[in-house]
């Protein structure tokens, strides 16, 4: 009973990262030069796409599990990368804002391929393929359309009048649940449906005691349980045991943080972006946590990767989004 509370938290607490993540996307940024975003993302995502693939299959895992890990390589943490951005004196710049705009690209990018990686697997629906992405780019679309037309309705002409945050915080929770429950009934895996509306509902949430509350509720209950879940399945022992363990750790962490830092680098000398700046724009790239665990905790749960390979990429987190934010500070004011 316990193990099982534990797992239920730790799934609210996933599901709701991904709620916060789309929530703090602003796609409208990726508008503005639509041209160097996509070829940043493109580049910075699929060259790391391309090395974790490899990097999977030269050890011996699956198709499947390997496709997991290039999506894992081409994620970010757009919630680490903003402040750090910021403490760096980059993030109001037009350097630092293509940048923005390229990881949140690259972030949308991967839960989408992470979707249809997990829908290819495990299916939960038996709807054919074809008519379940035209049912899933049809709603995704009307859902861009009206949902946000609806909540700005509600949450922005005071449709509610007694303890008016209360009841805008209730409407959203409520939402989410709708959202959740339509998608998941399509075939949608729950953290993809917890994306995607944080995403629609992210130009629509412009209160900022609304989103504190939001952010409250998800970073101070449900997200902590979800680490702590992730924390109680990792296992360190795999790598004292086993000298191709410990060495397999080391190659993804060293090749997830290489293989991010140089086509960063890559991206944003092509994209015409200074030589500083595209060394900042590498090293923020090589940020992994949100994206990265909710993509690697769904894979473990379904059986498709080991445990070596979630601590590994638990590992990877880790050290990512401790050093890399201290690095960018350092860069930004040398």
């Amino acid at each position: 009973p316990v193990n099982e509370t534990v797992e239920f938290f730790g799934f609210l607490g996933l599901t709701f990262l991904m709620f916060m993540a789309g929530l703090e996307t602003r796609v409208d940024q990726i508008q503005h030069s639509a041209g160097k975003v996509s070829l940043m993302a493109f580049i910075n995502g699929g060259i790391p796409a391309i090395a974790g693939f490899l990097v999977a299959q030269a050890y011996g895992y699956s198709l499947t599990a390997s496709l997991i890990v290039a999506v894992i390589f081409v994620s970010s943490s757009i919630a680490i990368i903003i402040p750090s951005l910021k403490s760096a004196k980059l993030f109001k710049k037009d350097d630092g804002q293509l940048i923005v705009s390229a990881v949140v690209l690259e972030d949308v990018i991967s839960l989408l391929l992470l979707g249809v990686v997990l829908q290819s697997f495990a299916p939960i629906t038996n709807l054919p393929l074809p008519l379940y992405f035209a049912l899933l780019i049809t709603s995704v679309a009307a859902i861009k359309v009206f949902l946000p037309k609806i909540s700005k309705a509600v949450l922005q002409k005071g449709f509610f009048q007694h303890k008016e945050h209360e009841d805008q915080l209730r409407f959203v929770i409520v939402l989410l649940m709708a959202v959740l429950l339509y998608f998941s009934a399509l075939g949608v895996h729950p953290i993809v449906a917890a994306f995607l509306l944080g995403l629609v509902l992210s130009g629509a949430v412009t209160s900022d005691k609304l989103f504190t509350q939001l952010h409250t509720i998800g970073y101070g209950l449900f997200v902590p349980v979800f680490f702590f879940m992730i924390g109680t399945q990792m296992d360190f022992k795999i790598f004292s045991g086993s000298e191709d363990s410990l060495l397999f750790l080391l190659v993804i962490v060293l090749v997830s943080i290489g293989s991010k830092f140089f086509s960063g680098y890559l991206a944003g000398r092509l994209a015409k972006i200074s030589k500083e700046h595209s060394v900042m724009f590498g090293v923020a790239s090589t940020i992994q946590l949100t994206t990265s665990l909710a993509a690697t905790q769904a894979a473990y749960s379904l059986g498709i990767i080991d445990i070596t390979l979630l601590t590994s990429m638990v590992v990877l987190s880790i050290i990512t989004a401790i050093f890399s934010p201290i690095i960018l500070r350092l860069l930004g004011h040398s």
